[in-house]
């Protein structure tokens, strides 16, 4: 097992590289057109942490999961267009609020089928598990100390989290090459979407670019955007909490947010004429293979009951989700984007949405962190619901 950090980070920038070399030359690039890099990036990890090559913790993972995360947000919101982006709110919002209704109805018709075969207390991990899937792990963690839910419930919870998510991540990765044939399908209005990308098109044909990203900007780009994510999550620690939708990690990602917004609109935005998306985006994929590593096939065994349950529940998410956007003709890539904001929160919903839609990455952030303001009541509010039908 690779447990020496060094090796550890290098091993995964290695498969990062590897992976979009291979992608680009005759041959291995069929296999990608099924199955985007992202996915690849994610699910290879995954099987090497299953056979004990890679391990499911590290203080690697940590730093990606934070630092380089900030980072990666910093240098993907530099170019962004927030206006254009904005005319996507009213879509992306339904889809968001879809994609809830689902985890809140998924838990209480999986409770109703399952319940009967698992702990009577299990309602108060659902209620836990549904505040992380619509919000985030602080609301988990809330709805877990507000129904003093026992660690014998919470603790098969965190696994199902885990496996359940990455999963669903996974699978929602694999749908992006059949994202225009959904579309086609539906009849998606993607006027608005089409819009904003042309308007983000126009805007970087607008302004110089380098043919190719040097290494030397890679460099001094990264390390000058990892120095402000240092300082955006140090000040995170120091602003006060509020609740626990906005802790020191919220506070963090939202500083980040908002700066690299703000950056947008002054000439640090012509840092994209030394690749800052496209050093952003090699972070992307990196920190696809760091979450990817924390997961293991083995997990899928602890919990059979549970993860039964928790795979009928979020089907019922998934299939809501796709019924609405057959019937309000939604694009694809917001349908998805707001599936992997309530299941899988503020670390991964811009690394998805960046896989359908690149330009668009920060607006499954802002839809993740709206999640995060209601996670908690929504936790509380379907344990009460999934103990009222066992009561």
């Amino acid at each position: 097992m690779i447990h020496q950090p060094v090796f550890l980070a290098a091993t995964l920038l290695s498969l990062v590289f590897l992976l979009r070399y291979l992608e680009k030359i005759p041959g291995p690039d069929r296999l990608f057109h099924y199955l985007p890099t992202a996915f690849w990036c994610y699910f290879i990890p995954v099987m090497l942490s299953s056979v004990g090559i890679l391990p499911i913790e590290s203080p690697v993972y940590k730093f990606l999961t934070s630092y380089v995360l900030a980072a990666c947000l910093l240098l993907l919101l530099l170019n962004i267009n927030l206006p254009a982006i904005f005319r996507l709110g009213p879509t992306a919002l339904g889809s968001m609020i879809v994609g809830a209704i689902g985890i809140g109805g998924g838990a209480v018709i999986a409770w109703g089928l399952w319940g009967g075969l698992l702990p009577p207390q299990t309602w108060k991990g659902i209620g836990a598990l549904s505040a992380s899937w619509i919000g985030g792990s602080a609301n988990m963690v809330a709805v877990k100390e507000a129904l003093n839910t026992p660690d014998s419930v919470f603790a098969p919870m965190v696994i199902v989290d885990t496996v359940v998510t990455y999963s669903w991540m996974a699978f929602l990765v694999s749908l992006a090459p059949w994202q225009e044939r959904w579309d086609q399908w539906v009849k998606a209005d993607r006027s608005t979407l089409e819009d904003v990308n042309q308007r983000l098109s126009q805007q970087e044909a607008g302004s110089p670019t380098v043919t190719k990203a040097s290494p030397w900007h890679g460099i001094w780009l990264l390390a000058g955007a990892l120095v402000i994510g240092w300082l955006c999550l140090r000040l995170g620690t120091i602003l006060p909490p509020m609740g626990s939708a906005l802790n020191a990690t919220g506070w963090s990602f939202m500083v980040v947010t908002l700066l690299g917004v703000a950056l947008s609109f002054t000439p640090a935005s012509r840092l994209e004429r030394y690749g800052a998306s496209h050093w952003g985006y090699l972070c992307l994929y990196l920190l696809l293979a760091a979450i990817g590593a924390k997961a293991r096939l083995q997990d899928i065994l602890r919990a059979p009951l549970l993860l039964a349950m928790a795979f009928t529940w979020v089907a019922i998410h998934g299939i809501l989700l796709g019924l609405y956007g057959w019937w309000r003709k939604v694009p694809l890539f917001f349908l998805v984007t707001s599936s992997q904001a309530n299941i899988g929160g503020t670390a991964s919903t811009p690394l998805v949405a960046g896989i359908f839609q690149p330009r668009l990455a920060p607006l499954g952030l802002l839809l993740a962190i709206a999640g995060n303001v209601v996670g908690t009541y929504a936790g509380l509010l379907i344990a009460a619901a999934c103990r009222w039908i066992r009561a």
